[in-house]
C-alpha cells in the first residue's frame, strides 16, 4: 500500500522541537557515554545515500518525516550544535530515556512558549520481537504485554485532555499510534509488508537486540515492519506520520497542518 503527504514548500509552522527515545532519537546518543547508539551501519543504509546518522533505523523517523510535510528541516540533534544558528527546532530525543515523575510534574514547555504539543502513545510493545523471541505467546503477539500498554495509553489520553483545559490556547494532542503500528502487524499485506515479525539487520541475541555492526541487512526493508530487535524500519515510520499529519481516524482526529494553523 501506498501513502502519500505532499511536503509543504511554505512553511507551516516556525520551529519542531522533538523529545523522545530512540524511536525519535537523530544522533544525541552517538556523544553520550551510552551502549545505546545507531551511528554504524547497517543503521541509516537507506537515509541520505547509506549514513549513519545514529537514527535507530535504516531511514528516516517519524519526526523526519513530520519535518518535511511541514516544510521545515529536520530537527537536528541538540547535542551536535556548534555556535549560534537560526534553529527551526531542535531534536532532544535520546535513545533508552524515560519518564521520571519527578520531572514529570513541571509543565515547563508551556511556561516557554509551546502550545500546540502531539505526544503518541506507547506502541504495541507485546509485538516487538525482544519480547515475543523471549516469551511464550499464540498469535504473532504477546497480548498481555500490549494490555499493559493500552492502561497507560488511556490514561495518557485523560491527562492531555486535562492539560488542554487548563492550560489556555494550548492543545494537546494524542497520536494513536498504538492500534495503527497493531493494524499493521496484525495485516500486513494491507501495508505491503510480507514480515511483521522479525528484525531486517542481524541482531545480537537471534534477532532480540540492536543490529551488529557492518553485518549486511536484508535486501527489502520496505517489505519489513521491524529494523532491528526493537525498533521499526522507515515504512512503517512513513505510515504513522502520514496517517496522523492527513488526520486519518486511525491516529489523530484532526491533520496536523490544521492544527499549527488554528
Amino acid at each position: 500500500m501506498y501513502i502519500e503527504s505532499v511536503k509543504s514548500e511554505i512553511p507551516l509552522a516556525p520551529a519542531l522541537y522533538v523529545f523522545g527515545d530512540s524511536i525519535f532519537d537523530s544522533g544525541n546518543n552517538n556523544v553520550l557515554p551510552t551502549l545505546a547508539k545507531a551511528d554504524f551501519k547497517p543503521y541509516g543504509s537507506n537515509f541520505d545515500g547509506g549514513r549513519a546518522t545514529g537514527r535507530f533505523t535504516n531511514g528516516k523517523t517519524v519526526a523526519d518525516f513530520i519535518a518535511e510535510f511541514l516544510g521545515l528541516p529536520f530537527s537536528p540533534p541538540y547535542l551536535s550544535l556548534r555556535g549560534s544558528l537560526k534553529l527551526t527546532g531542535l531534536n532532544y530525543a535520546s535513545g533508552s530515556c524515560g519518564i521520571l515523575p519527578y520531572t514529570g510534574n513541571f509543565i515547563r514547555l508551556y511556561r516557554l512558549g509551546a502550545r500546540k504539543i502531539i505526544m503518541f502513545e506507547i506502541g504495541p510493545i507485546g509485538c516487538i520481537p525482544s519480547f515475543t523471541k523471549k516469551l511464550r505467546h499464540n498469535g504473532r503477539c504477546n497480548e498481555e504485554y500490549n494490555a499493559l500498554a493500552v492502561i497507560f495509553n488511556n490514561q495518557l489520553s485523560e491527562m492531555l485532555k486535562n492539560l488542554t483545559s487548563t492550560l489556555q490556547g494550548s492543545a494537546f494532542i494524542l497520536g494513536h499510534g498504538h492500534w495503527l503500528g497493531y493494524d499493521a502487524i496484525i495485516n500486513p499485506s494491507a501495508y505491503g509488508l510480507m514480515d511483521p515479525t522479525s528484525p531486517c539487520c542481524i541482531t545480537w541475541g537471534n534477532g532480540t537486540s540492536a543490529c551488529i555492526p557492518e553485518l549486511e541487512p536484508c535486501g527489502d526493508a520496505d517489505k519489513h515492519y521491524f529494523w532491528d530487535g526493537y525498533h521499526l524500519t522507515e515504512t512503517i515510520y512513513r505510515v504513522i506520520a502520514t496517517k496522523c499529519f492527513n488526520g486519518t481516524s486511525l491516529c489523530i482526529p484532526k491533520n496536523i497542518k490544521e492544527l499549527v494553523e488554528d
